[in-house]
């Protein structure tokens, strides 16, 4: 068996037919040079453990994202803060304050709620019949001031078309005042017979009913008044009232008539007395200040003087073919003479000569108006409300004047220290 040979060049030849300088096999292609082993330079597949430690280490890829989701988060919360910070503005810095709610009635069609406490402001919105809304302030005028909680809105509607009672809701009718002729219906300021009286009504007249407060009275508007209040209920009409013409007298009683309207008495009574039974027809006292005197002659004399007569007094005329018409009074319940030339056919004739205006200033209830110069319950022959017109015809005769009042369309006196200019 061959196990190796020597070349004889200082080599040596294995069996495995490798050789090597100085008889030393080559494997591994590493020898030896200078006294130290040289292993030849390695390959490796990834760099040996500490190489490029200094190298700075890849951003995370999913890092981008996340910080602009976090920023687009942010703006979104900002812009909702804004948004509710910018309506609690708007509706105000505190909760609106109400004192008590309310109900739309009587509307034909809607009720405009306004910006101002003026007809010609601004429209918010608009109501219709049985919306709520909540009083804020009343005013001295039409306009409330009330709050729609449904909607947000502040405004001013008509109070005249407010009721507290939801069930006294309801649409607008007409009705027909029906009582008789010769009586007229106060429309008052509350739904009792306390209530002041604020226009009067008679038989015929059309009205508006705008709500229902009770079994009793009905809350109206009568347009030939210009005024709102309650009248009974009983005393309006679903049907026009249509009066039969009065039956004509006939030629022979004209006659009788005439005969006795221009009778003359034999001798005037003059003074007191009982009415007359016939006259020729009555008159008002027209004067632009101070009085009519009633006299026991047909003269201007201040001796002569029987009653003072005020302007819208009427009178019945007896005989009239004198400048002096004789005449009896029913204020004074006399008999006597006085200048036609004051004497008009017409009560409201009597009271357009008047510009002297006030106004019944009272803090509650109603100003009476009387027909004598005195406090007493028994006396009282209507109620004003407070601002109604009155017209002072007389204010000589100390703390009771005597006025008329347009809306009772009647005479009086009144307490001169409830009235205002």
């Amino acid at each position: 068996m061959e196990q190796g040979r020597n070349t004889g060049e200082d080599r040596y030849t294995g069996p495995g037919g490798y050789s090597g300088q100085g008889g030393y096999p080559e494997q591994g292609g590493f020898g030896q040079q200078n006294g130290r082993m040289d292993w030849g330079t390695p390959s490796y597949s990834n760099p040996p453990v500490g190489e490029g430690l200094n190298k700075k280490p890849e951003k995370n890829k999913f890092m981008l994202p996340i910080i602009i989701g976090g920023f687009i988060l942010v703006i979104i919360i900002i812009v909702v803060l804004l948004l509710l910070g910018w309506k609690f503005v708007l509706n105000g810095d505190k909760e609106v304050e109400t004192i008590g709610d309310y109900y739309v009635t009587g509307c034909k069609e809607i009720m405009k709620v306004r910006e101002e406490e003026d007809k010609e402001s601004k429209v918010v919105t608009k109501l219709d019949n049985g919306e709520k809304v909540s009083l804020i302030e009343k005013s001295e005028g039409n306009y409330w001031k009330v709050y729609i909680e449904a909607e947000e809105v502040t405004g001013y509607v008509d109070y005249h078309y407010l009721t507290n009672k939801s069930d006294a809701v309801m649409e607008p009718v007409t009705r027909y005042v029906n009582i008789k002729k010769e009586e007229s219906l106060s429309i008052l300021s509350t739904p009792d017979s306390d209530g002041a009286s604020l226009g009067v009504v008679k038989r015929g007249d059309e009205v508006i009913v705008l709500a229902k407060p009770d079994d009793t009275y009905s809350y109206i508007y009568a347009a030939d008044e210009s005024a709102y209040g309650y009248v009974e209920k009983s005393k309006l009409s679903e049907d026009e009232i249509k009066d039969e013409p009065a039956k004509e007298d006939s030629k022979e009683d004209k006659k009788e008539d005439d005969k006795a309207n221009t009778a003359q008495p034999s001798a005037d009574v003059l003074g007191a007395g009982s009415p007359p039974a016939n006259y020729q027809g009555i008159y008002y006292v027209k004067v632009a200040k101070g009085y009519l005197a009633l006299r026991n002659a047909k003269a201007f004399d201040t001796s002569n003087e029987i009653g003072k007569m005020y302007n819208g007094d009427y009178v019945q005329a007896i005989r009239t073919n004198e400048t002096y018409w004789y005449v009896y009074s029913p204020s004074l319940g006399a008999y006597g003479y006085t200048n036609s030339e004051y004497l008009v056919s017409s009560t409201s004739s009597a009271a357009s000569s008047y510009r002297d205006i006030y106004y019944a200033n009272v803090a509650s209830g109603y100003l009476a108006l009387r027909d004598a110069q005195a406090y007493d319950s028994s006396n009282e022959i209507g109620k004003i409300a407070n601002g109604q017109e009155v017209i002072v015809i007389d204010s000589s005769s100390g703390t009771y004047w005597y006025v008329y009042v347009p809306a009772l369309n009647d005479y009086g006196y009144v307490n001169s220290e409830y009235l205002r200019r």
